[in-house]
């Protein structure tokens, strides 16, 4: 089992933010620059993020994005159902098959019991805990998060500094 890219992508410019409480709003450009994802990309990301009430935006030359909460009130599981959504992870086609087991089945139960086992361990964890444990050992934390103008973007992947290349840029 995996998570999305955006699932990935959501807790940590989330991260970022709680990492960073003396900044007031965060503009995508600076966020996806600190993460070398693209600035596109991002941008819808964040979109869903502010419905699901965890960001919101400010409009404006001064405006931006912000968290929807307090970095304590925010877990991983909150931020990984906007992407992943609520269904279970396993759904048994019973009927398909014509099998009578129902709630009896193992391989139901077992499904079930993992999910809310992982459930109940995201929702331990809020993005507090993660910037208390993890933002010093987190070197691309470290730089001091500032309003830049908008950085214009090529029709071309985005390059890390190894030579990868990571999410497409869209025109």
């Amino acid at each position: 089992m995996k998570y999305s890219q955006s699932t990935e992508l959501a807790i940590d410019s989330m991260f970022y933010m709680a990492a960073h409480p003396e900044a007031t709003d965060f503009s995508v450009e600076q966020v996806a620059q600190a993460q070398h994802v693209s600035v596109s990309y991002l941008a819808k990301i964040f979109q869903q993020l502010v419905k699901a009430g965890l960001l919101r935006s400010h409009r404006g030359s001064k405006g931006g994005y912000s968290l929807g909460r307090a970095p304590a009130q925010i877990t991983l599981r909150d931020i990984a159902v906007v992407f992943e959504g609520s269904s279970p992870l396993y759904e048994c086609n019973a009927n398909a098959k014509s099998c009578q087991l129902g709630p009896k089945c193992l391989i139901l139960a077992t499904f079930a019991e993992a999910e809310k086992k992982m459930h109940e361990v995201l929702e331990k964890v809020s993005l507090q805990a993660v910037v208390a444990h993890s933002a010093q050992q987190a070197n691309w934390l470290t730089a001091t998060p500032r309003r830049e103008p908008p950085i214009s973007v090529v029709a071309s992947p985005a390059v890390i500094a190894d030579g990868t290349s990571v999410l497409p840029v869209k025109e």
